[in-house]
């Protein structure tokens, strides 16, 4: 659960979005943000273990503010999926599943949707997921990839790039009481089918890192 400071610390973030003032404010930042985000990451660790983010982008190769306006964790991500939530101005965001799926990754899943048995248990996966209001990523391929037929009875599945369920709340007082791991973890909890079923049919990416 985080306090009402911390909202108000996101607000003053986004008008002053520099390093300076983020060195000046770095306490507030970790006492408001950062250590209840980790409280919750202990409540949820039979997950897996978490990884916090850094407050800092990357600008090597884009430009953009030099610090990201949101306070994120992925939990028990080994390359076949994982957990994560953020708390941004933009609400609190509860995903699972793999965000940015290797080339290698879309292959195995578009075998596996292939497999009438394992397409079942995929369903299956999801149906769990929208128990607790999370949705599967839209399809963002126009037509079916290379090697299916267009008339595939899964053809939506097979659009699929990004292998997610994710749900956004707006920011709301329940944000700072029980409710909000209550939440959390009710919403992770009816994930783990799906974060499951991506590991056992699609698994880490084989590919070199670049």
């Amino acid at each position: 659960m985080w306090p009402r400071e911390a909202l108000a610390f996101l607000h003053e973030l986004e008008a002053n979005n520099d390093a300076e003032w983020f060195r000046a404010n770095r306490e507030r930042y970790e006492r408001n943000l950062l250590e209840p985000v980790r409280r919750m990451a202990t409540a949820l660790g039979h997950l897996g273990q978490p990884h916090f983010f850094r407050p800092y982008n990357d600008l090597r190769f884009r430009a953009g503010p030099p610090l990201k306006e949101n306070v994120a964790v992925a939990i028990g991500y080994g390359g076949g999926g994982g957990y994560y939530f953020d708390l941004s101005l933009d609400g609190l965001l509860v995903a699972a599943g793999i965000h940015s799926p290797a080339s290698d990754q879309l292959e195995r899943f578009r075998a596996a949707i292939d497999n009438d048995r394992l397409a079942r248990r995929f369903e299956r996966a999801i149906h769990a997921a929208r128990t607790a209001d999370l949705r599967p990523a839209p399809p963002e391929l126009k037509r079916a990839p290379k090697g299916y037929p267009l008339d595939h009875p899964r053809i939506e599945r097979l659009r699929m790039k990004e292998l997610t369920v994710f749900r956004r709340h707006k920011l709301g007082a329940w944000l700072h009481d029980r409710r909000c791991l209550d939440r959390i973890q009710n919403e992770l909890d009816a994930a783990r089918p799906f974060v499951r079923w991506l590991g056992e049919h699609v698994g880490p990416s084989q590919q070199p890192r670049r």
